[in-house]
């Protein structure tokens, strides 16, 4: 069974492993952080989206069967044109189970009920086709393409751009 639940700091040394992982460094673009840096930025984002501006971020941690795997998160949130830019991983050992679909499910559901939000983003790296997978499973359209986005690992990488709209969301 998966849920989202609040960060915990029993959950840091997880979240610094799955940082640290093959699949999350080949394609994310990862900010060089300290320990206490991630430390405050995992303690200083929300979890009530009622209110998105009570938070810059927000970020709930995914529980499957008792144990955390992974995260989901939202960020870069437009106010004024009402969406925001949604992020998530899940440790590789338990990746291909179908969590980060449920969890991001989850998300989904609570982003556009709990929160004045129309519409959710999502930037995956061209050849993250396990993430794209995910979001076209869960009704996401793909938006762009985008021409050496992000620089990740020192090399230009080209990104998709996903949009999920509120009206589209079917659960």
């Amino acid at each position: 069974m998966v849920k989202l639940v609040s960060y915990q700091p029993m959950y840091f040394d997880m979240f610094l492993q799955w940082r640290r992982e093959p699949a999350t460094v080949r394609h994310n673009p990862l900010k060089a952080l300290t320990n206490d840096e991630i430390e405050e930025m995992l303690r200083s984002e929300g979890t009530d989206i009622s209110d998105l501006r009570s938070h810059e971020s927000y970020r709930w941690f995914v529980q499957y069967d008792g144990e955390v795997v992974g995260s989901v998160s939202l960020k870069n949130i437009s106010h004024m044109m009402s969406y925001g830019e949604i992020g998530y991983g899940i440790a590789e050992a338990y990746q291909n189970k179908g969590i980060a679909t449920a969890a991001l499910r989850m998300f989904i559901q609570m982003a556009f009920t709990a929160s004045s939000l129309r519409k959710l983003l999502a930037y995956v790296h061209d050849k993250n086709l396990a993430s794209c997978r995910v979001l076209e499973k869960l009704g996401f359209k793909q938006e762009g393409f985008l021409r050496e986005h992000y620089i990740i690992n020192g090399a230009a990488e080209h990104e998709l751009l996903f949009g999920l709209l509120k009206h589209e969301w079917n659960e």
